[in-house]
């Protein structure tokens, strides 16, 4: 079936020169699937960022195939400058056909100024929508109606009461749908008028101010439909974000939102006695009771939502990153259950989990190898993380970047220390989502990619190494222009009043600044007590002061702060070390590192289930060996917390940007 790839790919025709040389301003060909489509068709993909970067690829990829006599083509893609084609080095243009992708001759009836502004996944249901409804060319404001009807189900001149205006941001947001600029300006025109209280455009644009105006006006509402007592009265807190005091909350287009924002974790239960309340699923969500029935209705809610919910084997990755959240959610409740409630849950819980574990095993095969070339405007992968805060301070959103790695936090994990920090942050917005950890899922090439911003294969001399951080930290943001001076990476434990060294090493200069935690990860490595100890673990310490004072101390300096982590952990199954452990560089719980593939393969022969993990974004050399799906390479019957494989709870890790309510749009 034609997609809006088709006249794309229709360029990449192989046995006419060795390379094909690509312009791509809109970044097209990093669309995982064209990407895919490209490379089924014998094509290397190569994309040029930099001199240095591309020769290294390049070199490896492509040449030394040459040179050992392969007959191999090669695609290399880059983004136009000024110079356009003479951006590439005089020896690649010499054997290469040059073409142009744009954007424009895909949607051409559609104005190229509003859907450039677009992000790539909202492609497929644009090109299924033009195919059907563009029978014209449409001009700039015909374009943004017509792509706001069809891509978010909204005209605006329809929206005329609060609850059909509370229902669309809710949809909006909960979907995670992101409006480029230009669609919320012209929303506001409209709607601003309509709507005085309300902040239109902030509410559009920001999720975090969104879903920080409902959390604050859901104690008014509760206690005005005489929902029961708060357990902890704090009298009449004002209102950071403006808007209506009162929200029809009890409208049905908007109630199934609220349900699913709480049992999803996005809005946190107030305190408040159930003894009286309104006695409906949808109010009592968002209660948090003292028996603590509040965690078992939420989880029931959320499975029975999930198991329709998991995404297939070539979904876009944005449809991981989205479920991988609510999953993380998922498990953090069942892990909380005693093993009575438990049991109640434990059918759909086993059945989601099984799927879980199939469908993205498919997905890690299939797409997974791809999404490293995804734009980092859209952070896909962890090494997205410096380049996405060097845009905030570019666009001056940001005045001051902190990165903060909490090494080895998992999705489930960073779910309770959420619900321990963040009542006690009520002038912090929280802007959640998730990204992919590199596989394997080890600390020398996940977190080196972290602080690098780069994919592992650009340092192969180092990969093996866990002190590279502070250095690969300073050449990106070196490279970006910014001083010594003005460039930190520090490490600490994790100790209650280890903010103390961060304020030592900041000074008014700072202006990107790296904090590593240590503390989850050590725990990770001496937990006996399999995954509910280590959730009980990590929630203890969440609930000392190292973490929160760490982020208080920073935003009270002006920093907007990532929190994220190099990778997740998982509970496994010992099935004993294989014997060709000694021919092993790195001898991992769940992957073993080998640097000559004949070894990889006598140990996937000797362990079955395993299997090597090649990926073009890892150097030449090193061949990962992956343990099977809930095992681990350590004593047979041994059951441990570990990290090192594919799995989701191993490689989604969260992506968490926190800033003051007076600090800008990310």
């Amino acid at each position: 079936m034609a997609d809006w790839r088709t006249s794309l790919l229709t360029h990449f025709v192989p046995g006419v020169k060795p390379i094909i040389a690509v312009s791509d301003p809109d970044g097209l060909l990093r669309e995982p699937t064209l990407l895919k489509r490209v490379e089924k068709r014998g094509f290397i993909v190569v994309f040029f960022e930099d001199s240095l970067s591309f020769r290294v690829e390049y070199e490896t990829r492509v040449r030394r195939r040459w040179d050992a006599g392969e007959n191999v083509e090669a695609v290399v893609s880059f983004e136009p400058s000024e110079h356009e084609f003479e951006t590439l080095p005089v020896d690649v243009l010499s054997r290469a056909r040059q073409v142009r992708l744009h954007l424009k001759d895909v949607f051409p009836r559609l104005s190229y100024d509003v859907i450039r502004q677009l992000e790539p996944s909202y492609y497929e249901a644009l090109y299924a929508a033009y195919e059907t409804a563009a029978v014209q060319p449409l001009g700039e404001a015909m374009t943004k109606d017509f792509v706001l009807r069809h891509l978010f189900a909204v005209d605006g001149s329809l929206i005329a009461s609060e609850a059909s205006l509370l229902s669309f941001l809710c949809r909006l947001h909960y979907a995670q749908s992101v409006l480029p600029d230009v669609l919320v300006l012209h929303l506001e025109r409209t709607l601003q008028p309509r709507f005085p209280a309300w902040s239109v455009g902030r509410l559009l644009r920001d999720r975090a101010v969104f879903l920080a105006f409902l959390q604050e006006r859901w104690p008014i509402f509760v206690k005005d439909s005489d929902g029961g007592r708060a357990l902890a009265e704090d009298g009449d807190a004002p209102l950071r974000i403006a808007g209506p005091k009162r929200l029809p909350f009890e409208h049905h287009d908007v109630r199934i939102f609220i349900d699913n924002f709480f049992a999803d974790g996005l809005l946190t239960p107030i305190a408040w006695s159930w003894s009286d309340a309104i006695d409906e699923s949808w109010i009592r969500v968002g209660l948090l009771d003292a028996e603590r029935r509040n965690p078992t209705l939420r989880l029931a809610e959320l499975l029975a939502d999930l198991w329709d919910a998991v995404p297939g084997a070539e979904t876009p990755p944005g449809d991981w990153q989205k479920f991988s959240l609510r999953w993380g959610q998922a498990r953090m409740l069942w892990l909380k259950l005693n093993a009575e409630e438990q049991a109640k849950e434990a059918d759909l819980f086993i059945r989601v989990r099984d799927k879980v574990r199939e469908n993205f095993h498919a997905w890690v095969i299939q797409t997974y190898p791809r999404i490293h070339n995804v734009p980092a405007a859209t952070p896909t992968m962890v090494h997205h993380a410096p380049a996405y805060l060097a845009r905030l301070l570019d666009r001056g959103t940001a005045k001051r970047v902190a990165l903060v790695l909490v090494d080895g936090l998992a999705l489930e994990q960073w779910s309770a220390i959420k619900d321990v920090i963040k009542p006690k942050m009520a002038a912090t917005l929280f802007d959640e989502s998730a990204v992919f950890a590199w596989a394997p899922t080890i600390t020398p090439v996940s977190r080196q990619a972290t602080f690098a911003g780069k994919i592992p294969a650009y340092f192969a001399e180092s990969i093996s190494e866990t002190s590279k951080d502070e250095q690969r930290w300073r050449q990106f943001w070196s490279a970006r222009g910014l001083y010594a001076h003005e460039i930190s990476a520090q490490a600490i434990h994790g100790d209650d009043g280890d903010e103390t060294k961060i304020d030592e090493w900041l000074t008014a200069d700072t202006k990107a600044l790296a904090v590593t935690f240590y503390k989850v990860d050590k725990i990770t490595h001496g937990m006996q007590l399999g995954s509910a100890g280590m959730l009980n673990q990590v929630e203890l310490w969440a609930n000392g002061n190292a973490l929160i004072n760490v982020l208080q101390l920073l935003l009270a300096r002006g920093f907007t702060v990532l929190v994220t982590a190099d990778h997740g952990n998982t509970e496994a199954m010992g099935i004993g070390a294989p014997k060709q452990g000694v021919l092993c560089d790195v001898r991992g719980e769940r992957s073993r590192i080998f640097n000559e593939l004949r070894f990889a393969e006598e140990c996937v022969a000797h362990v079955p289930g395993s299997r090597i993990w090649q990926h073009p974004g890892l150097p030449s050399g090193f061949i990962p060996v992956v343990a099977p799906a809930g095992k681990a390479f350590v004593a047979k019957g041994t059951t441990i917390v570990c990290h090192g494989g594919d799995s989701l709870e191993e490689l989604a890790v969260p992506f968490v940007l926190m800033r003051t309510a007076e600090g800008g749009q990310p």
